[in-house]
């Protein structure tokens, strides 16, 4: 113990040939003796931890982290790259007079939960204007009304350029209708934006310290938001077997059974477009998933493994998609086994980009702007429910390893005690205008 000229005291200790001081100083001398004595049963006990083991800055470490981690899928580590680079390692927040947080620069050891909540306001509040930002651009390159209604109903309009005198004169006529939105009640408000990009940053910095807490940089994991690492997603929508056909119809020829095949299959976007002629078996009605298409921002397109080594399935097909493949292979796959199923003109991996700008043209004929490609997974599940598949089936069909996740596609076709009403009425029910049921 040392006395200091201020009248406070410095408590301090040395053992295997390092000093050892305490963080702060002591108003008295028994405090001092009391801090001495923790740090003593902490070693007795073996929970003492170095104070300088955690002098290694959030940014090395968390680089080191990735690097020590060589067995991540290439989108993984591409998501993980991104949000290290775009949201953990940089000044987040630095707007007017605030300075922000910046958790690159700060040693890992300084980490608090305090500065894991600014950190996470700073994230929301940034990821929310970038939101509403994006939202206009939207709005001004949004369709007009007219050219929604006009195609809605049957009239010949253009996809670009100026709307007819015909076409608006039609419109005014009907009253100037608006496209319909209803199902767009399911997006995530304004309000919450910037939860989804906050949350999965969350997600990587909490993975990333919780493993500091092993090496012994930290005593505890400062992410202790409850219910920051998790978001509610949107209802998915479905498409009906009618829709389906709608949206299939209005694709390019060579990707419209894509889209059968999608809700028909439940197959993950990766999986359908990484088909190769040897993996369709049109004799048998099935299809074999064995690798999904690879797309990692600024690299070519590639191969890769499955989801998950229950996504390695073989899916039987209705005899309905088996015809429309049949005439979509004729068409457009080369003989080749390897010919992918569904690629670009050249025959190379189609990106989801092409895609999706597809889709979103074809989904806006049918007025159901609310769907999304993967949505097509979740008709497909549960088309397979309605159909009468159990959840075990439908968890084989989609390649999901747990139960969970084949409960979360379940609650759309649980009409079971509809079904059930129905049956009973079938069994029991009296003929319409009698007055008692039907004997047993």
């Amino acid at each position: 113990m040392e006395p200091l000229p201020s009248g406070r005291y410095r408590a301090f200790y040395r053992r295997d040939g390092r000093k050892f001081t305490a963080p702060h100083t002591f108003a008295t001398q028994a405090e001092g003796t009391a801090w001495l004595a923790t740090e003593f049963a902490d070693r007795t006990r073996g929970t003492w931890r170095d104070p300088d083991a955690g002098r290694v800055t959030m940014e090395s470490y968390a680089r080191d982290w990735l690097d020590s981690h060589p067995d991540l899928a290439p989108r993984t580590r591409d998501l993980y790259e991104r949000n290290l680079r775009r949201w953990i390692v940089p000044r987040i927040g630095a707007l007017g007079g605030s300075r922000g947080v910046e958790l690159g620069a700060m040693d890992v050891c300084d980490l608090s939960p305090a500065v894991v909540r600014t950190w996470y306001a700073a994230i929301v509040k940034t990821a929310r204007e970038s939101a509403k930002r994006q939202l206009s651009r939207d709005r001004e390159r949004a369709e007009h009304p007219a050219r929604v209604w006009a195609r809605a109903t049957g009239m010949h309009v253009a996809a670009t350029g100026k709307i007819s005198t015909a076409v608006m004169h039609a419109w005014d006529a009907a009253g100037r209708p608006q496209p319909k939105r209803s199902a767009l009640a399911s997006v995530v408000p304004l309000e919450r934006a910037g939860e989804t990009t906050a949350a999965q940053a969350y997600r990587i910095l909490r993975a990333i310290l919780m493993t500091a807490v092993t090496d012994g940089l930290l005593p505890t994991n400062p992410c202790q938001i409850k219910g920051a690492g998790q978001v509610a997603h949107r209802e998915r929508g479905t498409a009906s077997p009618a829709e389906v056909a709608q949206l299939a119809a209005h694709m390019p020829p060579r990707y419209s059974a894509a889209v059968t095949l999608a809700a028909w299959s439940g197959l993950r976007f990766g999986e359908l477009f990484a088909l190769a002629r040897r993996h369709v078996d049109l004799d048998a009605g099935t299809v074999r998933v064995e690798r999904a298409l690879e797309q990692v921002p600024g690299q070519p397109i590639g191969f890769g493994k499955t989801k998950t080594d229950k996504s390695r399935r073989i899916v039987n097909l209705p005899a309905f998609v088996v015809t429309a493949l049949r005439a979509h292979i004729a068409e457009y796959v080369a003989a080749d086994a390897e010919a992918l199923l569904f690629p670009m003109p050249d025959g190379s991996p189609t990106p989801n980009v092409r895609i999706s700008v597809a889709f979103r043209k074809a989904r806006a004929v049918i007025n159901r702007d609310d769907l999304h490609w993967h949505d097509l997974r979740h008709t497909g599940a549960t088309l397979a429910y309605r159909a009468g598949a159990s959840l075990p089936e439908v968890q084989a069909r989609l390649g999901h390893t747990t139960m969970r996740a084949a409960l979360i596609y379940s609650h759309a076709a649980d009409d079971s005690d509809r079904v059930l009403a129905d049956r009973l009425n079938a069994l029991y029910g009296a003929p319409e205008g009698a007055p008692h049921l039907r004997a047993v």
